[in-house]
Order: structure tokens, then sequence, then C-alpha cells
């Protein structure tokens, strides 16, 4: 047994909790420091191998521990989290499991997503929220008797885009920067038969929107220091009446990114808050 650790502002739990702590993960701890203004975070692994991919990703030290009853120790799994009438996001892999889920809960679409090393299992306000807003835009375009298509910039999981594909979405793109999380969007995609759906990798600030495709619905979950620079490519990814959803907004940077959006000739947003964090979303006229 291995234990991967790294001290981190505390600003920042929310976003370790997402990573590290989401559906099925059993394997991370999160400990708040004296005074309040840091936290360790700590994720023990079965392998040096695994603990060591971590620090490649995040940094932080690596610690050989002695062999425990780990299982014994670990917290029970979350349960599912529901996403209006629509959706079932679980950490669930086994198939008799999922079809137990699906069995139980007729009428929703159910997502599996294991915790892996990639932001987005639904846990998070940011996620959760993005779910929502989808399923609402969704319907909008069911009663308007027409299809719709998505791109998901800094896809992590890949859920935002199985859950577009799911929705009806066609075609759905999704990209993210890190090769780990294009792996494992990849994996997920294939789990839950959205495969039609395509993510690949790329930075957003390199990343450049084809000028003969547009999106009805492009959502972005990414902090405001990378959404601010990248607006205007938001703006021209998007087609005539097309939504965009914008996330991982912490409160203290709203008016940073409302200005931004504005720059950009986006139209004024509605903004949705959940504790300290902020999503926003519009549609173009």
């Amino acid at each position: 047994m291995h234990v991967w650790s790294k001290l981190s502002s505390a600003k920042w739990r929310d976003a370790w909790e997402e990573r590290f702590l989401g559906l099925g993960q059993t394997d991370a701890v999160i400990s708040e420091l004296p005074g309040g203004k840091s936290v360790r975070v700590e994720v023990y692994c079965e392998t040096e191998a695994r603990a060591r991919e971590i620090a490649a990703q995040f940094g932080g030290s690596v610690r050989e521990l002695k062999r425990q009853n780990w299982a014994a120790l670990a917290p029970p799994r979350r349960a599912p989290i529901k996403i209006r009438d629509a959706l079932l996001i679980t950490g669930e892999a086994e198939p008799g499991r999922l079809h137990e889920l699906a069995a139980a809960h007729p009428g929703r679409g159910v997502i599996s997503i294991p915790a892996e090393l990639a932001f987005g299992t639904g846990d998070h306000a940011t996620t959760s929220t993005c779910l929502r807003l989808l399923v609402d835009i969704s319907r909008a375009y069911a009663r308007a008797g027409r299809g719709w298509s998505m791109l998901d910039l800094g896809t992590g999981t890949g859920l935002l885009a199985i859950a577009a594909h799911k929705l009806g979405a066609a075609p759905v793109e999704g990209f993210d920067f890190d090769p780990t999380a294009v792996a494992v969007a990849t994996r997920n995609l294939e789990r839950n038969g959205a495969a039609a759906a395509e993510v690949y990798g790329a930075d957003v600030f390199e990343w450049e929107p084809d000028p003969g495709r547009a999106f009805d619905v492009v959502a972005a979950n990414l902090f405001a220091d990378v959404l601010c620079p990248n607006l205007g490519k938001i703006a021209a990814a998007l087609a005539p009446g097309g939504h965009w959803i914008l996330s991982g907004i912490l409160r203290e940077h709203e008016g940073d990114v409302l200005a931004a959006a504005r720059s950009a000739g986006l139209p004024e947003p509605e903004a949705k808050r959940k504790g300290k964090w902020v999503t926003l979303h519009s549609h173009v006229a």
C-alpha cells in the first residue's frame, strides 16, 4: 500500500473532492489543517505505480504504508445522484447492478461513471447544475420538434457529453487537455453506449472553433482564469439560437466572467448559485 499526499489551499477543497471523492471512491481523505487555510489531500493506492501516476499529474509526495485491512476502514459507497426525472448517475460499473438500477428507476437514463483520475462524477455543484440545465435544454428542443448538437470543453470523465447523448443530442463532441481524462472519457462513453460521441485531446487555449461547424449547446465547466480568455471562441462555436453554459466559477470571480462574456458579445445570462460556485446560462437570439 502506498499513499499520495499534497498540501493545498482550502479554497480548492471542492475541486479536490470532485477529483478524488466521487461516486464509489473510497480511498481518499481530505483533512483541514489548523487555521482553516490549507487542506491535506491523501489518496491510498494498492500499487506504487498508481500513486506515482497521481503525483505525475498533481505533484505532491508518495510514501509506502504497512498493509492493513483498508476495505474494512473504507466508507460506504455514495448513493446514486438523480438529475430531474431524467438521469441517474452512479459509480457502479457491474452490469448486473446497473440493470437493477435501471429497473428500479424506470424512465431515467442510467450513467455509469466509476471514480477515476478525471473531473466530473456528478457530485460537485458545478457538474450537477450543468446536468440539470442539459435536461431542461433538451426538453426545450424536444418541444420545438428539432434536434440539437453539443460541444463540451474540458470534458473530464465525459459525463456531460454522455448525458447530452442520452438526452438526444447528436453530434456530441468533447475535449480535454489531460490525456488521462481523454482515456477515461473514452472508456466511459463506451461503457454507457455513447461511443457515437467523440472525445479528443485539445488545449482550449490552442483550440480554434471550426468556422463551418457550430453547436446548439456549448458547455465549459472550467475555472474562471481559463474561461475568461476563451469566451470569444465559445461565442464563435455557437449556432444561432444556441445555448451556452459556463460553470466552475467561484462567486468571487463571477463579475470577471460576466464582464468577459459581455466583451465576447454573449447575451446576459442567468446565474445559478450553489454554495460558493456559480453556473451561468443563456442563449443566443
